[in-house]
């Protein structure tokens, strides 16, 4: 007999010998489901609009630390603007109550300046230009300014985001010293053709110079486009009825902020990059709780950005959203780590993903470490305030009972934050849905629903 064959047979005696000596598998009795995780999987099982979606979900009793209901929790989804409550939470950690809007050094008679990214100087629906502290810093200082912006070390777009938002309202430039929230405003009038006011046809006035008045050839679309890489405006009028403001973000170069200081303080601004200064003092102005507020209330995607960079400028003395985002994953949410990718501060990058699990935690640790105060003055409520204000309304009489922050891209529809129940309960919830081609105002609805299965049942 052959060895092979000997080896074979040994083998099998030993295989019979092992299963012989082998105990029955214990059987493991599931744990019986709660109420609430009974009355939840009906609900989503029987969802036309959900079954159609790629949806994580997470209820959770901040009361009793624990969750009520998950539904693919330690799943990575897409936020959308969701993530802003992530840049919340680290500018309360890390920025003062009045935040810092210029650092500057004078030698002889020269005044050297740069900004921290405060996105409040000149923004029209920020500040009241006439009582703006920066403003008349610069206007009134005797010395000769020059403007610095060597502590720039990140790109004006932001990781991810799609090249052709360059002329959209929602994608303006991350920029070191943000000037009219680095936007044009063009003005339009409601006559029989629509044209741009003859008078002021853009606000600052000093991009009248950029503006070419083309003559319609019966198929342009839009109004006034920017080319993608200067402030080049092509200006057609057409047929329309409609009279408003359109805003466009302008391209950020040194050289068109000291023009435009120029043109604004009336007097000349130049500009040096270098590194040699210490910019020691510091010109505190802009109060910080009424950027969080318009932050999180109307999803200011340009208030985001700029509050990273400004982290980052006052940790590290130069301007990159990346090194911002590390040091606060490294310092006050080391436990989420692994639970999502932090791209930008706005949300709208798809390189951002986050786990419901994350995003029912930063819920709880914003609700114990600020109060139920803070959350219904930053989070927007339901039927009343900010991107919710026509959605989750209460009856009639009654108070709100879902404060959230809403996250939307094209695909993509998020909703995470706080729940009153009848019974008098708190809660916290997040949805996180991905991947679909039914109407974003389908999940919403399916949402509400959702939320008013919860609020009359718990």
């Amino acid at each position: 007999m052959s060895s092979r064959i000997i080896s074979v047979i040994l083998l099998v005696i030993v295989l019979i010998a092992s299963a012989s000596c082998r105990t029955a598998e214990p059987v493991i009795d599931e744990p019986e489901k709660s109420e609430t995780e009974i009355m939840l999987d009906a609900f989503f099982s029987e969802s036309d609009i959900f079954s159609q979606s790629t949806t994580g979900f997470i209820l959770f009793d901040p009361e009793t630390d624990s969750t009520l209901y998950a539904r693919d929790k330690q799943r990575f989804f897409t936020p959308a603007s969701n993530i802003k409550a992530f840049t919340l939470y680290a500018a309360l950690n890390m920025l003062p109550d009045t935040l810092a809007s210029l650092r500057y050094e004078v030698r002889d008679d020269t005044l050297y300046f740069r900004g921290t990214g405060d996105p409040t100087f000149l923004h029209p629906e920020l500040n009241n230009n006439n009582n703006n502290k920066t403003y008349e810093f610069l206007k009134n200082r005797p010395e000769t300014l020059v403007y610095n912006d060597a502590h720039f070390k990140d790109d004006h777009f932001g990781s991810g985001w799609p090249w052709d938002w360059y002329p959209q309202a929602y994608a303006p430039e991350k920029t070191p010293f943000p000037v009219y929230g680095n936007m044009m405003r063009l003005n339009r009038q409601n006559v029989a053709l629509v044209i741009l006011d003859e008078e002021n046809p853009v606000e600052p006035s000093f991009f009248q110079k950029y503006l070419e008045k083309l003559q319609w050839n019966g198929s342009q679309i839009e109004l006034v486009k920017r080319d993608l890489r200067e402030n080049k405006l092509t200006y057609v009028p057409k047929s329309d009825t409609i009279s408003r403001v359109q805003n466009m973000p302008f391209v950020y170069s040194p050289e068109l902020i000291t023009d435009l200081l120029a043109d604004t303080l009336n007097k000349p601004v130049y500009y040096q990059n270098s590194e040699g200064l210490n910019f020691s003092s510091v010109l505190y102005d802009s109060p910080a709780k009424p950027l969080y507020i318009r932050m999180m209330h109307e999803s200011d995607n340009f208030i985001a950005e700029q509050l990273l960079l400004m982290m980052s400028d006052k940790k590290y003395g130069e301007m990159n959203t990346g090194k911002a985002i590390n040091h606060v994953l490294e310092n006050y949410l080391t436990e989420f780590q692994d639970q999502f990718r932090w791209a930008d501060g706005s949300g709208l990058t798809r390189y951002n993903l986050v786990t419901p699990y994350a995003m029912a935690g930063l819920k709880n640790r914003f609700l114990k470490e600020y109060g139920e105060d803070a959350v219904k003055k930053y989070f927007p409520a339901g039927g009343r305030s900010g991107t919710l204000r026509s959605w989750y309304r209460p009856s009639q009489g009654e108070d709100p009972y879902v404060y959230a922050k809403t996250g939307t891209l094209r695909n993509n529809t998020s909703l995470s934050g706080y729940i009153y129940t009848d019974s008098g309960r708190l809660l916290i919830f997040t949805f996180l849905n991905n991947n679909y081609i039914v109407s974003n105002n389908a999940i919403r609805s399916e949402m509400q629903n959702a939320l008013h299965l919860i609020k009359h049942n718990l």
